[in-house]
């Protein structure tokens, strides 16, 4: 049996311009049975580093969460997923996040493309 999680999140904008902010929530729950979390302290030259999914279903990931810390300065991340080729930026402060209660071709591989220092933290839940 496995473990329950959850993921919730809400963006909150006007419907339309001048009207008052609303919230959009998005939420998903489902369970585990593969977990995997790093800290990666990303050294301050140019490398990859390729996430362990580890003992993850060979669907992929259900959620995926990465966060870069924040920082005055620090270079743009390039994240590939699935070794496609177009990588998404993440700069610091920002996170990137994924879920599929039930995948059937989701996230099985990830890479982190740096030029410089940066701390960044990532969870995968399969």
């Amino acid at each position: 049996m496995g473990t329950p999680f959850s993921l919730a999140t809400t963006l909150s904008l006007p419907g339309t311009p001048g009207l008052p902010i609303e919230p959009l929530a998005f939420a998903m729950s489902a369970q585990y049975d593969s977990k995997a979390e790093f800290e990666y302290n990303l050294p301050a030259s140019s490398g990859t580093k390729v996430i362990d999914f580890g003992t993850m279903p060979s669907a992929g990931a259900k959620a995926f969460l990465a966060f870069y810390e924040p920082k005055t300065s620090g270079p743009a991340l390039a994240v590939t997923i699935n070794g496609g080729n177009q990588p998404l930026e993440l700069t610091p402060g920002g996170f990137l996040a994924y879920c599929s209660p039930v995948p059937t071709v989701g996230i099985t591989a990830i890479t982190l493309a740096y030029t410089g220092a940066g701390r960044v933290r990532v969870w995968l839940l399969g």
